[in-house]
């Protein structure tokens, strides 16, 4: 029950999250200042050139500017009276050749459009919806966000799970669950490869028996692994029944049409709901449109499959861009209110499901869960969740709040330096709990003790060579390994640093970043010798852009369609929540610049970085590095160094000439 003191609580901690976003848009817009993005850039022609995964590609001619725009960043398409968000698949900037992708249908020809990359109207959104919990606390449920932020005290205690479902989860896993439902806040403790996803989708099946339950992350890949493996596990009932909803889709890849809220929406109009199906038809015939349906990649085969249905905001859409063109007001109007009853009828699914899974940001901007309530909130991948929207989220949380995640992997990504930002936005839910303090004896990490924190401690993804390094590192040891992984046999030796220093590596600055050429051409003819050995499954990461563009373009030049299959090339910090069989390290750094980047008393995110990069690796893990050079650009017990000379001592570390690369393995 909220009391004064609670309320006022309330009101302090609204007020400094908000605080902290709006530091964050002063420093996202001086950031776009510096990119040449602080205004809309006009499109000189535009056109559409086809479908990509669950969107469309669209490609732009813009006048000339040194615009950075890079490929990922999002972008709203303003087009004929119509906006679109969307995500730039690549850019040109010599050409000024703009690619963007979007799920929205904008037309054939989008000439004089207009581009805007000014993320900041999200974070805005977000703290008007902030500012709606201070303004009318008695329209959300404070005590769920202040038991979540540690202001009040939670329950904690267990409860047996109740699904068959939840039978084939391992000891710890088990103990976790037992605790979640047992406990108005929890938070659970998942290092690489224990099983995270598989908990929260059990989790999520579970809690949904008592009510509706909100699965909730940062990133769409996040919600599409959860949503994925609970439509491998869920009574069919609920998948037939439309009671499992994913809002939203990752633009990269098909979503699957059993879960996903468009096609749910677009069976419920099929069957007649609200008549928009016949008024849509009648359109279609009147204006000319064509009603063929597009099957989707990503439709799953067999007894559970459904047909694929055309979205009917897609269908409005081009029948609104017609009527408009041909002068029919009479069907404009119509088309209004049709869209308003699709409205209605979305919101109405969303009523009737038992779990929803979404986005941070789409549950901020998207108007039909607005007014949505929920019994149980999980959230995923809780050390990137800004806590500004861990708040929204559990504001609309009746009961229980669960987070899943590990604190040791990346932050959320924040481009603010002020006290506030650093104080509200780069810390997780789980320092903000307590159950995590660098202060403490033990590097901080949370006692085994601890009733709000449960710990995943097998891990079903590093070979034991790998684990125990990452283990050691990164977590006290704790980690043990499944059955499966000690049966696992790797080729060659598991761990293995690569050496450069004989080759007397330099770098270079290029666009803010660093890359390495001698490092580059290293990794090139390690790919190479390991297609030739039909090796697959292989990420190459950096902590640099500039360096995943120098091997990016050099693989492709020099082994273009013969470079090793299922390979991809990456930062680390868009390779995190992913996996490879080897996984290559370019630490990029060399004499005669400082290391501030690997440096973790200069880079505090630094540890977190390189725990991501090590613990990618299932098989095989191999570090190009100067090991030499390092020693003199970084101090001699920074992590790096401390982290290169335990395998050396373990007899890890070979040469980099060309003729030890493979058969040094």
């Amino acid at each position: 029950m909220t009391t004064p003191d609670s309320i006022e609580s309330l009101w302090l901690l609204v007020a400094d999250l908000r605080l902290a976003v709006e530091e964050e848009i002063e420093a996202v817009t001086a950031d776009l200042v510096r990119r040449g993005l602080e205004r809309p850039i006009p499109a000189l022609s535009g056109r559409l050139r086809g479908e990509a995964g669950t969107g469309y590609r669209y490609a732009f001619q813009v006048a000339g500017g040194m615009y950075d725009i890079r490929a990922d960043d999002r972008v709203r398409i303003h087009a004929a009276g119509r906006d679109a968000l969307g995500v730039v698949h690549r850019f040109d900037r010599a050409l000024g050749l703009l690619q963007a992708v979007s799920p929205e249908w904008l037309g054939e020809r989008l000439d004089g459009a207009e581009l805007e990359f000014d993320p900041t109207w999200l974070l805005r959104e977000l703290s008007l919806r902030l500012a709606e919990i201070a303004e009318d606390p008695d329209g959300f449920y404070p005590q769920t966000l202040l038991e979540a932020f540690g202001r009040l005290p939670p329950r904690l205690g267990r409860d047996a799970p109740q699904l068959t479902s939840s039978e084939d989860l391992n000891e710890p896993q088990r103990d976790a669950l037992g605790r979640v439902l047992g406990s108005s806040v929890q938070l659970v403790w998942g290092p690489p490869g224990t099983g995270k996803s598989r908990l929260v989708a059990r989790a999520a099946l579970e809690l949904a028996c008592r009510g509706r339950v909100l699965v909730a992350t940062t990133t769409n890949g996040a919600v599409d692994e959860i949503a994925g493996r609970l439509a491998s596990i869920a009574d069919p009932a609920l998948l037939d029944g439309d009671r499992i909803i994913r809002v939203g889709f990752d633009i990269a890849g098909a979503p699957d049409d059993r879960i996903d809220f468009g096609a749910a929406v677009a069976r419920r109009i099929e069957g007649g709901a609200g008549g928009v199906d016949r008024t849509l038809a009648d359109l279609e015939s009147r204006l000319g449109a064509s009603t063929r349906r597009r099957a989707r990649a990503g439709t799953t085969s067999g007894a559970a499959a459904r047909a694929p249905v055309l979205n009917p905001y897609a269908r409005t859409g081009r029948l609104l861009a017609l009527a408009r063109a041909s002068g029919d007001a009479e069907a404009a109007r119509t088309l209004g209110r049709t869209l308003s009853e699709i409205t209605r009828q979305a919101e109405q699914v969303l009523e009737e499901a038992a779990i929803v899974l979404t986005t941070f940001a789409r549950l901020s901007i998207r108007d039909e869960l607005r007014s949505l309530r929920f019994e149980s909130l999980i959230i995923d991948e809780a050390s990137t969740a800004l806590l500004p929207y861990v708040a929204l989220a559990t504001s609309r949380v009746r009961g229980s709040s669960i987070a899943v995640g590990d604190f040791q992997q990346l932050p959320p990504v924040v481009t603010s330096r002020s006290p506030n930002a650093e104080r509200w936005l780069r810390t997780d839910l789980f320092r903000e709990a307590g159950v995590v303090d660098e202060q403490r004896d033990g590097g901080g990490l949370p006692s085994t003790r601890d009733g709000l924190c449960a710990m995943l401690d097998v891990q079903y993804r590093m070979v034991p060579d790998i684990r125990e390094v990452v283990s050691e590192f990164f977590y006290g040891g704790r980690l043990r390994d499944a059955p499966q992984v000690l049966e696992r046999v790797t080729r060659g030796r598991a761990v293995t640093v690569l050496d450069t220093s004989e080759l007397e590596p330099q770098v270079e600055r290029a666009d803010g970043s660093r890359r390495n050429r001698a490092h580059a051409e290293v990794v090139a003819d390690f790919l190479a010798q390991a297609a030739r050995d039909g090796f697959s499954g292989i990420a190459v990461v950096s902590p640099y852009r500039a360096q995943t563009r120098e091997l990016r373009d050099l693989v492709r030049r020099r082994l273009g369609r013969a470079a090793p299959a299922d390979l991809r090339i990456s930062t680390i910090h868009r390779f995190q929540g992913r996996e490879k069989r080897l996984v290559i390290i370019d630490t990029v750094d060399a004499p005669p610049g400082r290391s501030w980047f690997l440096d973790e008393r200069r880079n505090p995110d630094f540890p977190r970085l390189l725990n991501v990069a090590l613990s990618r690796a299932r098989e095989n893990l191999v570090i190009v590095a100067a090991v030499s050079g390092l020693r003199r650009t970084l101090p001699r017990d920074a992590l790096l160094n401390r982290l290169l000379e335990r395998l050396d001592r373990s007899g890890a570390r070979v040469s980099a000439r060309p003729a030890d690369l493979w058969s040094s393995r």
